[in-house]
C-alpha cells in the first residue's frame, strides 16, 4: 500500500534512512546523511522537518523530499526516489502535496536549486508548475601565493555584514538559498569580511568563511560600487584574501546570472564548475 506523510521533529531518524535508501546512481559521491547531518541542515539552511515527506510502499520509505523554510519561500533541498519505484508518480505527489500545505499555510513561494545535468529531475519540476528562473554556477578561483605587501593593504580594512547591510551593498537581487540575505544575517557571527575605502565610501567587499585545512574557503558575498576604484578595490580584496588562504582554492558558490558579471569573474582569477538551475513556482491549493 502506498502512503505519504509529513514529518515531525522526532522524524529525524526517518528523514535520514529514507535519504540514504533512496540513493540512486546519480547521487554517487554525494556524502551520507544521518540523524546528525539532519540537525546540521536544520541549523545551516533552516530545514524544516513539517516541510519534509516521507513516501512509503508497506512500510518501506521509497520517496523523501526534504524542505527548508523561511519567510519569504521554501527550498526544496532534496527530491529523491528509490530506483525501483521511480516514474510511478511518487515525486510529483510529493511536490504537489508541499505545494497544497503551502497554499494554505505559507509561504508562497517554492524554489529549487538542480544540477543542470540532471535531466529526469529538469523534467519532475517542470512538469509540476516549476518555471525556471535562473542559472547557477560554482565559481573556482585556485590558490594563490602570499597576501598582499604591507603597503598594498593600507586601504583595506575589516567589514562586517552589519555594516554592508546598513550601507545597502548587499542588494536584493537572486542568491542561491546557502547565501542570499537571511542566511548571511543568520550566520553572520561566523563570517570574516574585508573592505576596500576610498575617503567617501566603501568601494569593494568580501564575505566568507574560513575553512578546515585542505578545503576551499567559501565566499558568502563579494561586490564593488561601478568605477575604476571599484575594480582595483575589489582585486586587492580577493588578492588578499587569497593570500590568507594560503594553499586552499576560493569558491563562489552557486552564483546567480546578475550577481556579478561573468567576465569580472574571470578577470579575477575564477573558473566556472557545476552549473545549477534555479526553478521557482507558487503555492497551489487542492
Amino acid at each position: 500500500m502506498t502512503a505519504y506523510r509529513f514529518c515531525r521533529s522526532d522524524d529525524m531518524g526517518l528523514l535520514a534512512e529514507a535519504y540514504e535508501r533512496c540513493r540512486g546512481p546519480e547521487d554517487e559521491g554525494e556524502p551520507p546523511l544521518d540523524r546528525e547531518g539532519v540537525k546540521r541542515l536544520i541549523r545551516e539552511i533552516d530545514l524544516w522537518c513539517s516541510s519534509c515527506m516521507v513516501a512509503f510502499e508497506g512500510r518501506e520509505p521509497v520517496g523523501v523530499l526534504l524542505g527548508c523554510k523561511r519567510p519569504e519561500s521554501t527550498l526544496v533541498h532534496a527530491l529523491r526516489v528509490h530506483p525501483d519505484h521511480r516514474r510511478t508518480g511518487h515525486s510529483r505527489h510529493l511536490l504537489t502535496s508541499l505545494s497544497q500545505k503551502l497554499a494554505i499555510l505559507g509561504p508562497p513561494d517554492l524554489v529549487a536549486e538542480v544540477p543542470a545535468g540532471r535531466e529526469p529531475a529538469r523534467g519532475v519540476f517542470a512538469a509540476c508548475s516549476f518555471t525556471l528562473a535562473d542559472r547557477l554556477t560554482d565559481w573556482h578561483r585556485p590558490a594563490r601565493g602570499p597576501a598582499l605587501p604591507e603597503g598594498a593593504k593600507e586601504a583595506l580594512a575589516p567589514v562586517g555584514y552589519t555594516e554592508l547591510a546598513d550601507s545597502g551593498l548587499l542588494g536584493e537581487g537572486v542568491r542561491c538559498w546557502r547565501r542570499d540575505r537571511p542566511a548571511l544575517a543568520k550566520h553572520q557571527e561566523y563570517l570574516s569580511g574585508l573592505a576596500f575605502h576610498s575617503p567617501d565610501r566603501i568601494e569593494a567587499w568580501a564575505l566568507w568563511r574560513e575553512s578546515e585545512p585542505g578545503q576551499a574557503w567559501p565566499i558568502q558575498a563579494l561586490g564593488a560600487v561601478p568605477g575604476n576604484l571599484g575594480r582595483l578595490g575589489l582585486t586587492l580584496v580577493l588578492d588578499e584574501l587569497a593570500g590568507r588562504a594560503g594553499a586552499a582554492p576560493l569558491l563562489l558558490e552557486r552564483a546567480a546570472s546578475g550577481e556579478i558579471e561573468v567576465e569580472r569573474l574571470e578577470e579575477l582569477g575564477f573558473v566556472p564548475g557545476e552549473e545549477l538551475l534555479r526553478f521557482a513556482s507558487r503555492a497551489q491549493a487542492a
